[in-house]
């Protein structure tokens, strides 16, 4: 998810560019393809740390302290978050040069809401309302696939303001409520989401790839996707993104069970009963 600073948090009417960002003419598949290659092959991108576009570090450590300041985190040392920096970074390292090289922070905010969203530069945002709402750890590292996915087909790339990249929950979620305290808001405090569902689609095709060489079964993402409610107000199934996983899906052979750990569910466990709801 791209974010800026205006005063709510909606998305944004969706763009459908011929391109995700990149000075060229190729279509948004081809474009992917030939990301793909250069991210397999351990290429690098100009500017940056050498693994990110022109101006993404900067963009992003911007956004990083309007959310430090906005929202309550969890403590990098904490046993949640240790656990959720480690599933992403094992996962990342499954694509290639590129995955390995950036250098990845995931963090764990304060919020009961399920939601999660990726800001460049190897950022990443998850809410322990994601870490709840994950039935398995397999579910967990499908909505952490897609952040990373994001981050490697170069969704960071354009300038500040234009169409951004979504997070895996946030093509389900709109109308969302304001602050009101910490640790139950439901919205992003005075930032805001534009979301692109040509780029979903191709976080979702790097996030499937990742998830079976990690040895979990990509069916997960779809397993998330489906438990959330259709219908309006804050929780909205979009049937589009649901079509589009089932095809994506359908060309995979059948799975076992969903990969599962005690850690994953000590941790839940863990943050359910901090929970003032619980």
């Amino acid at each position: 998810m791209t974010l800026t600073s205006p005063r709510s948090w909606f998305p944004s009417k969706p763009v459908l560019p011929d391109g995700v960002g990149m000075p060229c003419a190729l279509s948004g598949r081809l474009l992917l393809a030939a990301w793909l290659l250069l991210s397999l092959s351990g290429g690098a991108l100009a500017g940056g740390d050498g693994f990110f576009c022109p101006g993404e570090r900067e963009r992003a450590l911007k956004l990083r302290q309007d959310i430090v300041r906005e929202w309550p985190l969890r403590s990098s040392a904490d046993e949640a978050t240790q656990f959720v920096q480690d599933l992403g970074v094992r996962l990342a390292e499954q694509y290639g040069g590129r995955g390995r090289g950036i250098p990845w922070r995931f963090a764990l905010v304060r919020n009961l809401a399920p939601n999660a969203f990726s800001i460049g530069a190897g950022y990443a945002f998850v809410t322990e309302g994601a870490v709840t709402f994950a039935e398995n750890e397999a579910e967990l590292a499908a909505i952490l696939a897609h952040e990373i996915g994001h981050e490697l087909a170069g969704h960071f790339c354009e300038a500040a303001g234009s169409a951004g990249a979504g997070g895996f929950f946030d093509i389900f979620f709109s109308d969302l409520p304001a602050p009101v305290e910490p640790h139950e808001v439901a919205g992003v405090g005075s930032l805001r989401q534009t979301i692109d569902p040509v780029k979903e689609q191709q976080a979702d095709e790097i996030a499937v790839s990742i998830l079976k060489a990690a040895g979990y079964d990509p069916n997960a993402m779809l397993q998330v996707a489906r438990r959330l409610p259709a219908g309006g107000g804050a929780h909205l199934l979009d049937p589009a993104r649901i079509a589009s996983l089932q095809r994506l899906l359908a060309r995979l052979p059948p799975q076992g069970e969903p990969h599962d750990s005690e850690q994953f569910q000590a941790i839940k466990r863990m943050l359910v009963s901090e929970s003032p709801r619980h």
